[in-house]
């Protein structure tokens, strides 16, 4: 009975000291994590269609677009980025450190050699002759703190933790690069096809201007008349370097996220050549948006501190009991000119435990139970913000997608009346200048749709992004 109750004892006390780390189950409850997306509605057609999943996000990614210039690039950053590599050389840090905090849980053994030599001259200060002296001596020394209460394993455990964390913000710092990617290439291509417009209504612009300026020589037109065109031909200059600006700073960041220079990029794209924009593959979400949420890079890297950071508070929480370490040593006298030889051996034990004074053991384990908590909010807050950015990318894919459909209407409109008003031209019914006010106002209707496609396939990076890579294409059956 007594045995029992000793034995109880022992394993209530073991339990105490174990370290409690929270399920996905757990933490689905915890989070407050919705059952579905509010901004997501399944489409029918999507009910009798098949996933298209790769092997990796790369290939993921480039199913909904199916551009191979991009697709090139994004393999250009991935291996190049320069947050990429320092992810990489994290990694590796990462991995020594659990190396090293589990060899800690095994016996260290050092070897030495020593040797001594006293010359006559010593021995006279001594004031005793005697001959000088020289010998030589190997030992061997053990050290082992013995883990019984798991101080060392909980150390060791936190390390695998933080080198899981290092491998997520890899992953979360390669979709995060892919979308940086993808956002300022589609940009690049927005910004030289409206270049290209800005320079046909610049032309435009100046052929009104002169004829305005013609007929104002001659009384046709008065002096407010002239002043519009010549601004709204000032106003189109400085759009057209703004364009240019613009251009030159998004050339200039994918510069940086490629880590190369302008003439390989130049070698490589041609953005100011004609370009179409992307037809979108359709995606669907079969996943509940727990289980999406949890598997982004960035939720899972926090996922992973807390875990860490869980068994550091149990490392602190176990430096508070004593520590058992066993100590030996062997040693030889190798050589000595006495002709005197000898073999010493030692072996000790500890026990060491801090009676009075313990205010930094205790202190220590109050920061490292704060520091859970910290990281409780922190993951909660990565979870909020994660959901947050889904819905807000769910909604801005379908009203860019609505968008593009308007222009689309409005185009169609504009597309016919370009044309009447060329026929008109031709058959004089209007001059000139009315002419090229209408062409211009085509060549915005141009602008206004080529935009907007190119603002929808950002939003589906974005998108893309916002799900840490699990979104996936489909393909309906019919």
């Amino acid at each position: 009975m007594r045995f029992s109750s000793v034995l109880f004892g022992f394993i209530v006390f073991f339990v105490g000291c174990s370290t409690k780390i929270p399920t996905f189950v757990e933490l689905e409850k915890q989070s407050r994590i919705p059952t579905s997306f509010q901004n997501y509605t399944q489409d029918i057609k999507a009910q009798e269609s098949n996933l298209l999943k790769k092997e990796t996000a790369l290939e993921q990614f480039d199913l909904f677009f199916g551009d191979k210039v991009l697709l090139e690039l994004l393999q250009i950053a991935l291996n190049r980025n320069t947050n990429v590599l320092i992810m990489v050389s994290r990694i590796e840090q990462a991995k020594s450190s659990a190396k090293i905090n589990g060899a800690n849980l095994y016996p260290m053994v050092n070897a030495g050699v020593n040797t001594n030599y006293t010359d006559r001259l010593t021995q006279l200060q001594n004031l005793s002759v005697r001959p000088g002296t020289n010998s030589i001596s190997a030992n061997l020394s053990m050290s082992w703190e013995l883990d019984l209460f798991g101080k060392l394993n909980a150390l060791r455990q936190s390390s695998k933790k933080a080198y899981e964390q290092a491998q997520s913000n890899l992953a979360n710092t390669q979709i995060t690069l892919m979308s940086d990617v993808g956002n300022v290439y589609f940009a690049l291509r927005d910004n030289a096809y409206n270049i290209k417009l800005a320079q046909n209504i610049l032309k435009n612009l100046e052929e009104i201007d002169s004829l305005i300026h013609q007929q104002y020589l001659a009384g046709l037109n008065d002096i407010n008349t002239y002043k519009n065109a010549k601004a709204n031909l000032v106003m189109q200059k400085n759009m057209l370097e703004s364009l240019r600006l613009t251009y030159e700073q998004n050339k200039n960041a994918l510069l940086v996220l490629l880590d190369m220079n302008s003439s390989e990029l130049d070698s490589k794209v041609d953005f100011l050549a004609d370009y179409t924009p992307p037809s979108i593959r359709e995606f669907d979400i079969y996943s509940m948006p727990s289980e999406v949420i949890l598997k982004r890079p960035d939720v899972r890297a926090s996922i992973l501190a807390l875990h860490a950071q869980l068994y550091k508070e149990t490392n602190a929480k176990l430096s508070r009991l004593p520590a058992i370490s066993l100590n030996g040593s062997i040693g030889q006298l190798l050589y000595n000119n006495a002709g005197v030889n000898s073999f010493v051996f030692q072996v000790a034990n500890s026990i060491a435990a801090p009676l009075l004074n313990r205010t930094n053991l205790e202190q220590s384990y109050l920061i490292a139970q704060e520091l859970s908590k910290e990281a409780y909010y922190t993951l909660q807050h990565t979870i909020n913000t994660a959901l947050a950015e889904m819905e807000n990318a769910l909604f801005d894919r379908d009203s860019k997608k609505r968008q593009v459909e308007n222009l689309k209407a409005v185009m169609e409109v504009g597309m016919q009346a370009y044309k009447s008003d060329k026929i008109r031209l031709s058959d004089g019914m209007i001059d000139r200048n009315e002419f090229l006010n209408s062409e211009n106002s085509y060549f915005s209707l141009q602008s206004q749709l080529y935009t907007s496609r190119i603002n929808e396939a950002i939003a589906m990076v974005t998108l893309f992004r916002a799900f840490g890579g699990e979104l996936y294409a489909v393909h309906f059956k019919n």
